[in-house]
């Protein structure tokens, strides 16, 4: 267990200084106005999570289920009692995910173009500089999203070091390959380089160590898998909550790029950034600790369930505060005497995104607890948040720009979502263990 929580807080460790060497490097190769664009680029990409429909989270839950009674072998056998069950989960899982691909190359390619292509009739940036960029970035996040059922079904086993040492390894390489493209001057070429080699990387872990696993895949057997009465009750709610938690998250850096401008949707996604690898690396001790919960529920051992998330939940809490302690006293006391100080929010917006992600790390701790019941309960919440925090992000964007966003977002994090949340964590937490639906 030492080992996995090494491992995870490396590959999020990782994140947070990989971000921060990218962020220099923004700010050196690229002009305000193209950070705008690399941020919005980012910001629209990352709708694949839409597309994954919360299943990777799924395949996490379910095969730690499938492993009280199963172990692994060499180079990605696996034996026990659901061995044809957890076969038949990979291949069916990965069929899905070529799909989910599929759609999102033919939904998002033409989107971004006509989102972009209103802004490049402003002469902001020159069509050959951000159109064959966007559809590269398109195809790549594409492509990688085939390695997410690979490694959701390791962690789920209880592999959680090995997943997140691959995705370690993808960071590293992927952030690389990033910051060369922006040291040659690529400029909007250089966020493909991530999901590009994230997935050689993760293709090479499977052709090298997990080739049985790989060959497995593909294999087109009898189904053991019920996947409407065992993965998609739990899936589409959890696609509905990754759903929500884009609007409240993901969503304000092209609303202001669309409102108020490229430098003012730089300065967001650049706060954004600094505020969600902070929370990675607090989550760090949430993420070890999904498989041992969803076991521990799956055998009723409530009191190991409490004890594991009770100790986790408080370190994660601490670390978190700790660290937005020390990122708003470095931007009071010395951002606003360097060259970095535009690139970024003024201090008080500044200060709302650390609140705001503060909050998104205690709903989404409670969230990964209640998952190991297989249940998804706080999606109603999140998706009820978003519903209201939508419109009126764009009300405030329009009006009050970054300002008004952070605080129409952090108002509603803090009166409706997250008393609601904690309420209905207890309730639903005191109801299933008396055995209750």
């Amino acid at each position: 267990m030492r080992f996995d929580i090494t491992v995870i807080f490396a590959q999020r460790l990782w994140q947070a200084l990989s971000g921060l060497v990218t962020i220099l490097l923004l700010t050196h190769f690229l002009t305000p106005i193209q950070q705008g664009w690399y941020y919005s680029f980012l910001s629209l990409a990352a709708l694949y999570t839409l597309f994954d429909l919360g299943l990777s989270i799924v395949l996490v839950q379910f095969s730690a289920h499938l492993f009280i009674n199963m172990k692994w072998l060499g180079k990605g056998r696996v034996v026990g009692e659901s061995k044809e069950q957890f076969l038949s989960l990979v291949g069916q899982s990965l069929r899905l995910y070529f799909l989910l691909g599929l759609a999102f190359c033919f939904l998002m390619i033409p989107a971004g173009l006509v989102f972009f292509g209103e802004k490049d009739s402003e002469a902001w940036l020159l069509i050959t500089e951000w159109q064959w960029p966007w559809i590269c970035l398109v195809i790549a996040t594409a492509v990688n999203i085939l390695a997410l059922p690979f490694l959701a079904l390791v962690e789920g086993s209880g592999r959680v070091g090995e997943a997140y040492g691959i995705r370690l390894l993808q960071g590293v390489f992927g952030s690389i390959g990033c910051w060369a493209v922006l040291s040659i001057g690529g400029g909007l070429w250089a966020p493909s380089m991530i999901p590009s080699i994230g997935f050689l990387v993760a293709l090479a872990w499977l052709i090298f160590c997990r080739p049985a696993l790989l060959h497995n895949a593909w294999r087109m057997g009898d189904s053991h898998i019920h996947w409407s009465h065992e993965i998609w009750p739990l899936q589409w709610r959890i696609g509905l909550s990754w759903l929500s938690g884009y609007f409240l998250t993901q969503i304000y850096t092209p609303i202001l790029f669309y409102y108020q401008g490229a430098e003012v949707a730089g300065q967001m996604g650049l706060s954004l950034s600094i505020a969600n690898m902070l929370g990675l690396l607090a989550q760090s001790w949430i993420a070890r600790r999904v498989p041992v919960m969803a076991q521990a529920a799956g055998r009723q051992d409530w009191d190991l369930l409490d004890k594991v998330f009770a100790q986790d939940f408080v370190v994660s809490v601490l670390a978190f505060l700790g660290g937005a302690l020390m990122l708003c006293g470095l931007h009071f006391y010395y951002l606003e005497k360097t060259i970095y100080a535009s690139r970024v929010l003024s201090f008080w917006p500044f200060v709302g995104l650390m609140g705001i992600a503060f909050f998104n790390h205690i709903n989404g701790a409670l969230a990964a607890q209640l998952r190991s019941f297989r249940k998804e309960p706080l999606v109603w919440v999140s998706f009820a948040g978003a519903l209201v925090t939508l419109p009126t992000a764009f009300w405030a964007a329009s009006r009050y720009s970054a300002q008004g966003v952070v605080m129409v977002i952090l108002s509603i994090q803090l009166l409706f979502i997250l008393p609601v949340s904690v309420r209905l964590w207890n309730k639903c937490n005191a109801k299933w263990r008396l055995g209750h639906d």
